[in-house]
């Protein structure tokens, strides 16, 4: 039979023998004498009693309520004489290092080491490799196979944070001994003389309202990086798609079938020389900017401040920079062809009927001439061959004639950097019109030479309706009857001689021989 008392270590309430229990505070007499002039002895003890703790929970039972002397012994031949640790040299202390038995070793995130959770700090601590590695290995995964940021996520939910110095030889499965404890306690104390974080803090969950600010700064920025991560992968598929490979989405009847970014520029930009600055200038531009969004991304992402992500990142901007003037001077250059517009008009015929039928002519697709076509679809924007471009689509204008008769004239307008070469496109522009008795022939399409670029090339036509007659358009009437003056006319404007308060009405022939009348 045997005296027990009851000790409370670390919180928790034991029945101890006596015996038992003087060999314990004489222990934790010696540990508390033996490092009472080493930094840190505060938390080395702590850490101690709680270490004692886990392992006397750990041996009782429904069947075994009190700690025997046996215990006691067992826990504290297993954590070490403290004189031992300081008396011996450093030499023997390594040699005795190599003859440890490792504890059991458990996955915790190290915070201590973290560049956001610490996910990645502690996976390298308990597989022994460099971190470098496994947060590559993320990155990978998140560029690549898409769950690299749900599964980082998910062990920052599950994995425990190692919040003591025993977490955190158990992450790295080292014993727990008095030495190994006042190790980890002094690598700490170091870390802090170098702008570490306070171990105090960690050990107690104490953290001041400056480290909370500033993890909160590092969560948000990293959330920040995830998201410039994920535009980055976003353009750079795009990139690749529309850019590189050139894919074909543009709707436009060619020859080649649908039209890529770069063969649509070639309708627009001046020259050759142009072209191929702007393509330059798009690489340089587009790739810098992929990479400027996934450099930036990860030095967020995993706090990189190293004089070489910076030179990088400088260099990707500058490279950005450079893509960017390019295209704006051959932007500006192709600005320029648009500056001044320019206007052809010939008279295509007068007429005195009551009526003028305007007839839509669209262009033939077949060759047969048992049927003829009376809508062909107006596939896409344009029609490019080899040597023309054709658009769809007249506008028509009336207006009162100023005498009893209809007068139908045609105008071509084109712009260019110039007045004399906006009037040689103009006059490149070739739309058949034809008025033949009480008949108006139109061509829905009109088409000039490649050579003269898309310069905002359009067809007017201009129909004088007498008093009381009237024009027929499909199964539209129109007339001038003076009484259009509170209808709004704000579709399209027309440049003529005619005085404003004149009454005016517009419509647009559609490149599928559809009308649309607009007051």
């Amino acid at each position: 039979m045997k005296k027990t008392v009851s000790v409370n270590i670390k919180g928790i309430n034991f029945l101890i023998e006596e015996d038992a229990y003087e060999l314990l505070q004489d222990y934790m007499d010696r540990l508390t004498q033996t490092l009472k002039n080493e930094d840190g002895s505060k938390d080395i003890i702590e850490d101690v009693e709680l270490r004692i703790a886990e392992i006397c929970s750990s041996k009782l039972s429904d069947s075994k309520t009190v700690i025997e002397l046996v215990d006691i012994e067992s826990i504290l031949a297993n954590l070490g004489d403290p004189e031992d640790y300081v008396d011996e040299e450093e030499a023997s202390r390594t040699e005795e290092k190599t003859t440890e038995t490792r504890s059991e070793k458990r996955l915790f995130r190290d915070t201590e080491n973290a560049t956001i959770a610490g996910i990645c700090a502690g996976i390298a601590n308990f597989f022994h490799i460099d971190v470098v590695i496994v947060r590559a290995i993320f990155v990978v995964f998140l560029l690549f196979a898409g769950f690299g940021f749900p599964l980082y996520i998910i062990l920052w939910i599950i994995i425990p944070r190692a919040k003591t110095s025993i977490d955190r030889l158990r992450m790295k499965g080292r014993p727990i001994t008095v030495e190994t404890v006042r190790e980890e306690v002094e690598n700490v104390a170091e870390n802090i003389k170098t702008g570490s974080k306070n171990l105090a803090r960690k050990l107690r969950q104490e953290d001041t309202y400056k480290h909370s600010a500033s993890r909160g700064v590092r969560i948000i920025a990293s959330l920040i990086g995830f998201g410039m991560m994920g535009i980055g992968v976003l353009f750079l598929i795009l990139f690749l798609v529309f850019g590189i490979a050139g894919l074909e989405f543009i709707p436009v009847h060619s020859d080649q079938g649908f039209l890529a970014f770069a063969d649509f520029g070639a309708l627009v930009l001046s020259n050759d020389g142009d072209f191929s600055l702007f393509k330059i200038g798009s690489f340089l531009l587009g790739s810098g900017v992929i990479l400027f969004l996934l450099l930036l991304g990860s030095m967020l992402v995993f706090n990189l401040k190293n004089i070489w992500a910076k030179l990088s990142l400088l260099g990707i901007f500058l490279t950005v920079v450079t893509g960017g003037i390019i295209c704006a001077v051959v932007g500006l250059r192709t600005g320029q062809d648009f500056f001044i517009g320019s206007e052809i008009e010939r008279t295509v015929g007068h007429i005195q009927t009551e009526e003028l039928v305007i007839i839509p002519q669209l262009e033939q697709l077949n060759s047969s001439s048992d049927y003829k076509i009376k809508s062909n679809g107006g596939f896409g924007l344009m029609t490019v061959d080899e040597d023309d471009i054709t658009l769809h689509g007249i506008h028509i204008n009336y207006v009162p004639s100023s005498d009893s008769l209809f007068h139908v004239s045609q105008t071509l307008s084109a712009r260019s950097h110039s007045k004399k070469n906006g009037i040689e496109r103009c006059e490149n522009i070739a739309h058949s019109i034809e008025l033949n008795g009480n008949r108006l022939y139109v061509d829905t399409d009109y088409s000039f030479p490649k050579e003269d670029k898309l310069r905002n090339q359009e067809i007017y036509v201009m129909v004088e309706i007498p008093k009381g007659a009237q024009v027929r358009v499909k199964d539209r009437i129109i007339k001038l009857d003076g009484n259009k003056d509170e209808v709004e006319r704000n579709y399209f404007h027309y440049e003529n001689d005619h005085d404003d308060d004149q009454d005016h009405e517009y419509g647009y022939l559609k490149g599928n021989g559809k009308y649309r009348h607009d007051y």
